[in-house]
Order: structure tokens, then sequence, then C-alpha cells
């Protein structure tokens, strides 16, 4: 197996490609508020192309799509997608890509790099994925699961769950579908049907899902709760028994994950760091260190690339987001990778992260989870015209608050407090969606809906 950074493709306005062994050095664009923030990445292996969703907060509108061509790693296009963007998903059978945002979901055609369709599926549509099979997507949003028929860009079913959902992954060999809840648990849906057939317990916080189809595993990123300190963990779930049936540490507040079915290795993405699971044992092989927080995962079965999607805010850089996708050759029969550490290897800022143990309940009031290091789409259930100052007191612990962002007309609007001179950003409404950004584990209370 070889193992090692390739190059970096710094998906910032006017940057050029990166050559092999360059300096893997992207810059900031803009002022503090003016910041690029990645998202997703997913990989055709059919026809060897990488998309990314990124929102650049200094456009309007701000969600974009880059179409990377795998074979010369240059962005070959780049596709609007409404004012922001998150997961992104591919059907290498049909040639269509599916990206959920503030449009609902996005259709890209391949060949001609344009929007397709836009399909709407309902309240902020985060993770997608798609059952190549069955020509099905599947778009997680809110508490609430849309299918969506490929052939026709329609939504054929709802599945509620009850829960705010993260992630989402598909098992086409099984047709069963993976969905991580902010209740600690992996939900799993038969296809079929379109019911929840089980639960799986994971721990505290899911938020990555991935599957290996030909193992029948599934791979679920989390963060434990020791009473003390904070660990990141991965859930291995048996997909005949829906049962945990293996946990292994991987250090600080991974995010995504990612499975090459030829190689069958595990890939989590973490605090400056890309952890290498060995499917085979459950243990980690492997601890590549990047120069920026990574966010999602990607890996093409084909040549065994795998491309690391970052972003660098408070905690792992000065001066706000900086987005870029790191490129991993993983291929098979090449020198083993140095020998992993017997214990998780510590976080590049291990003070970056304080514990956040979830705040007592108290009568009409409920907390939500916001992921460290980045920014999450929250809800606001306050009354109409509350101050920022209140949404801010909601974050605890309230240090670790660093931006909060809400979209007005055609405008995004923020506050900061190392910017309060600029912070344009006073007051939030009922139901308004507001992107908390926080450098450390945190949660936000608000009243029950």
């Amino acid at each position: 197996m070889k193992l090692r950074l390739l190059l970096m493709l710094a998906l910032v306005i006017g940057a050029a490609l990166l050559p092999r062994g360059a300096a893997a050095q992207p810059t900031v664009t803009g002022g503090p508020w003016m910041q690029t923030m990645f998202h997703d990445v997913a990989v055709d292996p059919a026809s060897n192309r990488v998309y990314v969703t990124l929102d650049n907060y200094a456009a309007t509108p701000s969600g974009t799509v880059k179409v990377i061509d795998g074979a010369s790693n240059a962005v070959v296009a780049t596709v609007p997608v409404g004012q922001w963007a998150e997961g992104v998903a591919v059907n290498p059978t049909t040639g269509r890509v599916y990206v959920a945002g503030s449009n609902g979901v996005s259709v890209i055609d391949e060949t001609t790099n344009t929007v397709a369709a836009t399909i709407p599926v309902g309240l902020l549509p985060i993770g997608v994925a798609v059952n190549p099979n069955t020509n099905l997507i599947y778009v997680t949003g809110g508490d609430n699961v849309s299918v969506i028929d490929g052939g026709t860009n329609t939504v054929v079913a709802n599945v509620a769950l009850g829960v705010g959902l993260h992630e989402v992954a598909v098992n086409p060999a099984t047709n069963r579908i993976y969905v991580a809840g902010d209740n600690g648990v992996v939900a799993v849906i038969d296809g079929g049907t379109n019911t929840v057939v089980a639960t799986v317990p994971v721990g505290w916080s899911p938020v990555g899902v991935a599957v290996n189809p030909m193992t029948n595993l599934i791979y679920v990123t989390g963060t434990a709760w020791s009473g003390t300190a904070w660990s990141g963990t991965v859930s291995v779930i048996d997909g005949g028994s829906n049962t945990v049936v293996a946990t292994v540490p991987v250090g600080m507040h991974p995010m995504d994950v990612a499975v090459n079915p030829t190689t069958n290795h595990v890939y989590v993405t973490g605090y400056g760091d890309v952890a290498v699971i060995d499917g085979a044992t459950n243990s980690v092989v492997a601890t590549i260190p990047l120069p920026a927080d990574g966010r999602a995962v990607a890996a093409n079965p084909i040549t065994s690339l795998v491309y690391v999607g970052t972003s660098v805010g408070g905690t792992g850089g000065a001066g706000g987001a900086i987005s870029g996708v790191y490129l991993f050759d993983d291929s098979p029969g090449a020198a083993p990778p140095p020998a992993a550490s017997p214990t998780p290897p510590p976080a590049p800022t291990p003070t970056a992260c304080p514990p956040a143990p979830a705040p007592p309940p108290a009568d009409g009031m409920e907390w939500v989870a916001l992921q460290c290091g980045t920014c999450s789409a929250v809800i606001t259930t306050y009354p109409d015209n509350t101050p920022i100052a209140t949404i801010v007191d909601a974050v605890t612990p309230p240090e670790t608050a660093e931006w909060l962002w809400r979209f007005e007309g055609d405008t995004w609007r923020g506050w900061s407090p190392a910017f309060p001179q600029a912070s344009d950003l006073t007051e939030v409404d009922r139901l308004d969606v507001v992107f908390i950004c926080v450098g450390g584990s945190a949660t936000f209370t608000r009243p029950t809906i």
C-alpha cells in the first residue's frame, strides 16, 4: 500500500492547480467575513470526476459545486446551486450528481455540468446518498429522510425519524439505508418498504456514515464523553445483525468517513489528520497529518485515490476558513505505511475543544449538538426580534462561539466577538436558520418546537 499526500487542489477564487510536490499552502480570499467553507466531496469512479460542495460567503449566490477531473487534478467546471450547498452524491449509472442545499436538491448533469432539475425536499437538506441499483436518492433534512425517484426527479416517500439527522449512506447490495441521528442512534431503513427496521445505538453525536457493500459493515463516526474528556470513535455495525461489533478510537472529533472496498480501508477525517482503519482488523494502521482540519472524505475504488476536503476555522488556522482538497494514493501492493501508535495521536490543538457536557434539561427547552470547528445550521425557536446576544448566550460554553451567520434577502449577515464593529447581525426571528460556528465542543439551547 502506498499512502502519502500527493498534492492539494486549492479551491479558492483565482487559485491555480498546484504541481505535484508543491507546497500545500492555500490562502484566504477576502476579509474575515468573506470566506469559502468546504462541505462535502463525492467521486464518480465511472467518469473519474470529483465533486466538491462549497459556500463562498463573498458571493451571491454562494453555493457552488467544483468539478475536478481525476486524471489531471484540474478544476474543469464550477456549477452554482443556490445560496448554500451541503451534501453531494453521485449515481455513476445515470451520470447524475445530487446536491443538498438551499434550493432543495439540485440535480447536475455530468455531461454538461449544468443543473438539470431542482427538487424541493423540505427543511434544511444536509446529507445525500444514492442507490444506483434502484435509482433512488436519500436526503436527510431536519428529522426527515426524503426519498427521490431519479427517473422522475420527484419525492416518492418521506421517512420521519423524529430527531435531528446528519449523514446518510446506502448499501446497494442489501438495499438498506443508514441514517445518523442526534439521539445517538443509527436508523436502518428498508429501501423496499421505506420503513425503519432497526435502530442501533452508537453513542453521543454520530455524524458520518459509510458502508462497505463487500463486507456488509457500516462505519459511523462519533464523539464519546467519559466524564472527564472527549474521545473520537468509529462504531462498526454488522449489517446482518444490526449490532455494533467493534469500536475503534480515532482521536479527537472525527467528522466524515469513507470506505474503499477494493483495499478494505476506512478513512476518517478529524482535527488535522486522516485516520486509516484496516477493515479486516478494525485497527488504525496509519494516521496522516494534514495542514488543516479534515471536513469530508471520498475514495475512488478504481484508482484507490482518496480525496480529503478541509476547512480551517479558528481552531486550525488564523483568519477564518480556508478550503482545499488533499489527494492521497492508497494503492495496494506498495510499501506499508508507518506503524500506528498504540494510542490515538493527540489532537494538533488539544485545548481547542473544551468538554461541553449536555446541559441539564429545563422545562420547555431542548438542546442540540454543534459540530466542533465548523458551522452548524440551527433553527432558532426564540420569539421574533430576539437580540443576537440572547442567541449567543444560548451557546454552551459561551467562549466557543466564534461566528453566527444568517442569510437575509440576498446578503449574508454575521456576528463575531472578534469583530463587533463589523457585526451586522443584530437579531433573529422565530424559525430563522442560523449558522452557528464554534471553535470547540458546544451545544445550543432553544425553546422546544
